[in-house]
C-alpha cells in the first residue's frame, strides 16, 4: 500500500503518472500484479522523498536550536553584565 496521492508529491510525479497509466491500461490485471513494477518504483520514490524531508527537517531543527542557544547565551551575558553594573 502506498501513501495517499491526494497531496502533491513533486519528486514522484512521473512515477505516480506511470502507475496511474498502468492502472488505466490494465483495469483487471492490476489486481494480479501487472503494475507491480510501477508500484515498487513508487514505494522507492516515496522512501527517498521521506528521507529527503527528514534530513531537511533535521537541518532546520538544528539551525533553529543553534539560534535559540545563541540568543539564550546573549541574554545570560546581558543579565550578568547588568548585575555587575548594578553593584
Amino acid at each position: 500500500m502506498h501513501a495517499p496521492l491526494d497531496r502533491p508529491h513533486p519528486d514522484c510525479q512521473e512515477v505516480i503518472m506511470a502507475l496511474n497509466l498502468c492502472h488505466e491500461e490494465n483495469p483487471r490485471m492490476k489486481f494480479f500484479g501487472a503494475c507491480n513494477e510501477a508500484k515498487v518504483a513508487l514505494d522507492k520514490c516515496f522512501k527517498k522523498e521521506k528521507e529527503r524531508k527528514r534530513d531537511e527537517n533535521l537541518r532546520r531543527a538544528r539551525a533553529s536550536d543553534a539560534y535559540v542557544r545563541q540568543k539564550m547565551k546573549e541574554r545570560r551575558e546581558r543579565e550578568a553584565q547588568a548585575a555587575q553594573d548594578a553593584k
